[in-house]
């Protein structure tokens, strides 16, 4: 932080703020990436190059990170990124300003994920069983959800892919149904915030997730 002072730091946070009243719907795209970018030039002047491991910077900017890896390796590097500010020997007023604009990296994530899965779900809705290959389902599936499905308590972590080889679309339609249920569940159950300023958008990705999944489940062939 050292060429950019507290005052102009402040108010390009403010700026970012007000991007991030925005709802994450497919419909608010532009603006929503917009902070985004906003939101990862911040980063880049503050923090230099995003962490993808501890003391291992990746070779390229926050930005092209969120470009070629996704939204869950920006979320981990923005996680790297505290923990080395947590450790740094700096002012306490200076450490207090940089895990701020982590926090307000986080809201930025989190609202950029609830958004594509809002345009994800979309997308698939004009969709009809068949227009979409089972590799293809999969791609979805693993790009905008994740490798596999939640796993239930005491069983290791398995992959899309893995079932359907091993069991066809019968399995992969049984653990989506799965998967809408442990959503059901999280989001029935969740503690209620009083958010006054900002959108809860851990609850919209959870939200949008199941809208996603809903619609995967409608058109995976019986």
């Amino acid at each position: 932080m050292a060429s950019l002072t507290q005052a102009e730091l402040i108010k390009r946070a403010e700026k970012i703020r007000e991007y991030q009243k925005l709802p994450p719907s497919g419909t608010e795209r532009l603006h929503i990436n917009r902070g985004r970018q906003l939101m990862y030039d911040l980063l880049k002047d503050v923090f230099g190059d995003p962490l993808i491991a501890p003391s291992k910077l990746y070779s390229g900017d926050w930005e092209m990170l969120f470009t070629n890896s996704g939204v869950d390796a920006l979320m981990s590097a923005i996680t790297l990124q505290q923990q080395a500010v947590q450790q740094k020997n700096i002012d306490e007023q200076q450490r207090k300003v940089e895990l701020v604009l982590l926090k307000l990296a986080t809201y930025t994530t989190n609202q950029v994920k609830a958004m594509l899965l809002d345009t994800g779900s979309d997308f698939l809705s004009m969709k009809n069983p068949g227009d979409i290959s089972s590799e293809g389902m999969i791609r979805r599936l693993e790009n905008d959800i994740g490798k596999g499905p939640t796993p239930p308590p005491g069983q290791a972590p398995f992959t899309w892919q893995i079932i359907l080889e091993q069991q066809g679309q019968a399995g992969m339609r049984a653990w989506v149904a799965y998967e809408i249920n442990v959503l059901e569940y999280q989001i029935s159950n969740a503690p209620q915030k009083d958010e006054k300023e900002k959108i809860n958008f851990e609850h919209a990705i959870s939200k949008n997730k199941l809208s996603y999944l809903r619609q995967i489940l409608r058109i995976l062939p019986e």
